[in-house]
């Protein structure tokens, strides 16, 4: 009798151990996916793909400031840029302190985002981002994106 419970104890262990790994796995290749997400969202914006829509939830919306953006009027905006600037836009986009906390289905990560001029790379404007993206049925998609002036960095 004694044996059966050293084999279940046991049992439970390497249960419990496996599960742990299973979770820190999952998690690691869903911190890699919300970070290709994160870096394709920053070539779409700066190239005016539409494509970006397609990584955003249809409720997706955008806080900045006095500014309140929804999908459909991104992708207006996108068609307009690239109309306006005959193709991408004139500036490179890079994302800098990138933090991404996932909690189960819901992932947040804060970034500072660079843009810099394509024609004079001394001119920079930063701004200080926050993304909320939830898992669906249809993948990991962006639902809110909360933008502001970043803080002026130190010399």
């Amino acid at each position: 009798m004694r044996n059966v419970a050293l084999l279940f104890v046991a049992m439970g262990g390497l249960t419990i151990g496996a599960s742990a790994q299973l979770q820190n796995s999952s998690k690691a290749q869903d911190e890699n996916e919300l970070r290709r997400i994160e870096s394709e969202s920053g070539k779409f914006e700066q190239q005016n793909d539409s494509s970006w829509a397609n990584l955003l939830a249809d409720d997706w919306v955008l806080l900045g400031g006095t500014k309140v953006l929804t999908k459909s009027e991104l992708q207006a905006n996108l068609k307009q840029n690239f109309a306006g600037h005959n193709g991408p836009n004139p500036y490179t986009i890079e994302k800098n302190n990138m933090r991404v906390d996932l909690f189960g289905d819901t992932e947040v990560v804060t970034y500072i985002k660079e843009y810099r001029q394509t024609a004079d790379t001394t001119r920079v404007y930063d701004q200080d981002n926050t993304d909320v993206i939830t898992r669906s049925s249809k993948g990991w998609r962006l639902r809110l994106t909360k933008v502001s002036v970043a803080p002026a960095k130190a010399n």
